[in-house]
C-alpha cells in the first residue's frame, strides 16, 4: 500500500478510522490494551465469529464517547448489525489501544485517542453491513455479485465510561431511515427535491406535458430558477458509485456521525437555498429527469432536513479503502447535509464531481 493507515500522531480526536478493500485481512485482528509500566497486554477479539472473513470493503471507526450510542442509531448509521462483543476494561492516562495483527501490515495500528482518565470503561465492538437500497427489491442473478461488491462492513469500536453503562442513561434512538440513504447513482448524479412543489413550479414555468428536464436544465434558466427558489439541490455529473447521504436529526446526533476522512476537510462542498417550509427531500437520479413528470410518480427514497433555515450545505467526504493484498483501492463517498439559518450569499451547486480518477 502506498499510504500508511490513519496514524498521524499529531492528530487527536475522539474519532479514529481507516478503511481497507478486504475485510478478511481483519478476521484475526485483536484490540490490544497495554500499559507502559506493565508487561502484560490484554488482547480482545474484535470478531470472534469471524464474520469478516467473507470479504467486503471495510471501514474501522473507533470513538471515545461520554455514553454508549443507541444500538438502533448505530444500525441506521452503519447498517444491519452482524454481531457485537463488549468488554469491561481498566485504563490509565498512559494506556495504549491498538489493532494487530492485520494481514499485510507489519505494525500495530494505534488508536490515536486522547489521554484517558483513569478508571473503568466499557468497550463495545459491533460489526455492521451497509447494503444499497436497490437490493431491497427483487434482483436478477447477475446483480447479486454487484450488490456484494457495493456492500460495506463497519467495525464500530465504541469506548465509554463504565459508569454511563451502569447508570443506563443511554439516549433514546434518534436516527431513522429518513436520516441516512445508501444507494447507487449513475454518472448523471442526483437531485434532492420537494417533488410536489417542484412539479407545480415546473408546470407554471414551462407548462404541462412530457418534458426532458435534463435538456431544459442545460439549455435555459429553468434549473437556476428552481435553485434560487429553494426547490432543489443538485449533485450533477459524478463518478458512478454507491453513496451514503446523511442528514442528522439534530446537532447532538451529528456528533455521533464519524465521517469519513476523520479530521480532514470535505473534498468539496455545495451550498444551496432551501425553502423554509421543506422538511423532506426526495432523492432522484438525474437520468430520470428525462421523463418528466412521470419520474415523479415513482417511490424515491427521501431524506429529512430538520429545521427552518434557508441554507443547505452538502459536504462530500471520501474515505479511501486501502489495499494490503493487491486489490484495487476503492472510495467510500458520503454526502452530509447540514441546514442552517439565513439565506446563502451564493448558490454553489456540486457539478462534475470526480470521486476517483
Amino acid at each position: 500500500m502506498n499510504t500508511p493507515l490513519h496514524t498521524d500522531q499529531h492528530y487527536q480526536n475522539s474519532n479514529f478510522g481507516f478503511a481497507l478493500v478486504d475485510s478478511a485481512v481483519l478476521a484475526e485482528t485483536k484490540l490490544i490494551i497495554s500499559h507502559p509500566e506493565n508487561q502484560n497486554e490484554f488482547q480482545l477479539e474484535i470478531d470472534p465469529q469471524r464474520r469478516l472473513k467473507d470479504g467486503r470493503k471495510v471501514s474501522v471507526i473507533a470513538q471515545q464517547l461520554d455514553e454508549p450510542m443507541d444500538r438502533q442509531d448505530a444500525i441506521i448509521i452503519y447498517g444491519e448489525e452482524l454481531g457485537f462483543v463488549q468488554y469491561t476494561v481498566s485504563l490509565k492516562p498512559d494506556s495504549t489501544c491498538s489493532l494487530a495483527p492485520i494481514e499485510g501490515i507489519d505494525h500495530p495500528i494505534i488508536l490515536n485517542w486522547a489521554a484517558f482518565a483513569e478508571g473503568e470503561y466499557e468497550l463495545r465492538i459491533s460489526l455492521h453491513i451497509k447494503t444499497p437500497r436497490i437490493a431491497e427489491g427483487p434482483l436478477e442473478p447477475e446483480q447479486h455479485a454487484i450488490v456484494k461488491y457495493a456492500q460495506v462492513i463497519t467495525v464500530a469500536i465504541c469506548l465509554f465510561p463504565a459508569q454511563a453503562w451502569q447508570m443506563n442513561t443511554a439516549p433514546k434512538a434518534m436516527w431513522t431511515r429518513e436520516n441516512h440513504v445508501f444507494d447507487s447513482y449513475g454518472s448523471g448524479g442526483f437531485i434532492l427535491a420537494d417533488l410536489p412543489r417542484m412539479v407545480k413550479r415546473v408546470e407554471e414555468l414551462i407548462g404541462s406535458g412530457n418534458h426532458n428536464l435534463i435538456e431544459l436544465f442545460t439549455e435555459g434558466d429553468l434549473s437556476d430558477t428552481l435553485l434560487e427558489e429553494g426547490l432543489m439541490a443538485i449533485a450533477w455529473g459524478i463518478t458512478p458509485w454507491c453513496y451514503s447521504i446523511y442528514s442528522a436529526p439534530d446537532e447532538n446526533s451529528r456528533t455521533k456521525l464519524s465521517v469519513d476522512k476523520l479530521g480532514d476537510e470535505p473534498q468539496t462542498t455545495g451550498i444551496y437555498r432551501l425553502h423554509r417550509e421543506i422538511k423532506q427531500l426526495s432523492i432522484v437520479p438525474v437520468n430520470e429527469l428525462a421523463y418528466w413528470p412521470s419520474c415523479t410518480e415513482k417511490a424515491w427514497s427521501v431524506i429529512d432536513v430538520e429545521g427552518e433555515g434557508e441554507t443547505l450545505q452538502m459536504d462530500l467526504y471520501v474515505q479511501i479503502c486501502e489495499s494490503v493484498n493487491g486489490l484495487h483501492e476503492n472510495p467510500l463517498p458520503s454526502f452530509v447535509l447540514t441546514r442552517s439559518e439565513g439565506q446563502p450569499e451564493e448558490i454553489i451547486p456540486l457539478i462534475d464531481i470526480v470521486i476517483v480518477d
